[in-house]
């Protein structure tokens, strides 16, 4: 078996996975800022961090989910190199020591400004914080249920935030769901 199975598995399992799009983004992303140290939220199936970890000294994914947890476990144990730090845990009720040169904040969409704030203490002077699923697959509030809307309402508000942040600058980019880059202005 390959990496390219765990991508099978997740399209089997209809589990979302970043585009082949956004992860070429990411990569490039690791390459240009020279990242070592990686930090994800939300490890999903491990998909991404087994694909990434060929790029960087380290990876730290969180995984909430136990079940997803498990099935992750399984696919890092099986394809990672040994770069790879799973934790079980929610990540808004997490305490990192550590720095990181990029965050990837691939989870709860709804918990983005939260996750963004959190860990954003835990980012290198020089480092950069990447979300995904900003366009959320282009939905229109008028033609999801309540419970959608809500959640786009959500994204929206969260990219207000990243525009008006006094903090950091951001740039969105039109690549596989939607993605942002956030760095801290000088």
């Amino acid at each position: 078996m390959t990496k390219s199975d765990l991508k099978d598995l997740a399209l089997q399992m209809k589990f979302p996975i970043v585009s082949d799009e956004g992860l070429g983004f990411l990569i490039d992303k690791i390459k240009e800022n020279e990242t070592k140290k990686l930090l994800e939220i939300g490890t999903g199936i491990g998909y991404s961090a087994v694909i990434l970890e060929e790029y960087v000294d380290s990876i730290t994914t969180i995984e909430r989910n136990i079940y997803i947890y498990k099935i992750a476990k399984m696919n890092i144990e099986k394809y990672s190199s040994g770069k790879i730090t799973l934790i079980n845990a929610d990540a808004l009720e997490l305490s990192l020591e550590d720095k990181y040169d990029l965050i990837f904040i691939d989870a709860a969409k709804a918990q983005y400004r939260k996750m963004f704030n959190k860990f954003k203490n835990n980012l290198t002077d020089d480092g950069i914080i990447v979300c995904d699923n900003l366009s959320f697959h282009n939905l229109k509030p008028e033609n999801v249920s309540r419970n959608t809307k809500a959640l786009l309402r959500k994204i929206s508000n969260f990219k207000e935030f990243l525009k008006t942040n006094i903090e950091f600058e951001t740039t969105f980019i039109d690549v596989g769901d939607g993605m942002s880059v956030s760095r801290r202005k000088r």
